[in-house]
Order: C-alpha cells, then structure tokens, then sequence
C-alpha cells in the first residue's frame, strides 16, 4: 500500500493529459482516476482543476458509483455540489441513508437482524 501511495504523484502525471480529452467519456474516467490519486499531499494543490472539470461536465458522468466517488469527493474538500447534484442524485442519498438506519436498527436490537423479537 506504501509504494501504491508513493506512485500516485506519477500516476497522476499520467492522467491528468486526459482530462482534456476529447472522448466525454475518457474525460470522467480520468476524473475519476484522478480524484483519489489528488489525495496524495504533493497533489492537494491539483484538486481546484479537478473541481473544474467536474464542473464543465454537467453530468459528471452516469455510472452511479463513479459519480458519488467525485461528488463525495468534491464535498469531502469543501466544495460546493449543489449545481452538479440532480434530483436523482438526491434521491439515491435518501435511499442509502434509508439502508443504512434500517441495518444500524436490525443490528442494535438485539436479534441478530432480525425485525422481530424471538419468540422467548
């Protein structure tokens, strides 16, 4: 994992050529690819592009776990989502955050994720 972190400053020269790519789609990829990569300290100065080019991609993509990794991302360092955050994005927080009570509830009670009481 050391050596892993270590490369990200070079594997971050290797992506960033393609967020001007001219492929919409090889431009997230490499948002994508780039965002965790950005959390190296060497790197911190670099997050303000990427926020930019989330920003010039309305939809920061489609795929539903990719977007929440740059959007978590972008909030995570502050800054604002509101415009790049749709109502189907919205609506998939709540369900998460629905799962997740529902899973804290059943293990906290006491029967082993069960909703109900046994029957002793």
């Amino acid at each position: 994992m050391r050596v892993f972190r270590d490369l990200r400053p070079a594997l971050f020269s290797a992506v960033r050529p393609l967020l001007g790519h001219d492929d919409p789609g090889v431009r997230h990829a490499a948002l994508v690819a780039a965002v965790p990569l950005s959390e190296h300290p060497d790197l911190v100065s670099h997050r303000g592009e990427l926020v930019d080019h989330a920003r010039r991609s309305p939809t920061t993509g489609t795929d539903r776990h990719n977007r929440n990794r740059v959007l978590d991302a972008l909030k995570a360092w502050r800054y604002d989502t509101g415009s790049l955050e749709s109502a189907a994005d919205s609506a998939a927080r709540e369900q998460q955050a629905r799962r997740m009570a529902e899973r804290a509830y059943r293990a906290g009670s006491g029967t082993g994720g069960h909703c109900e009481d046994p029957p002793f």
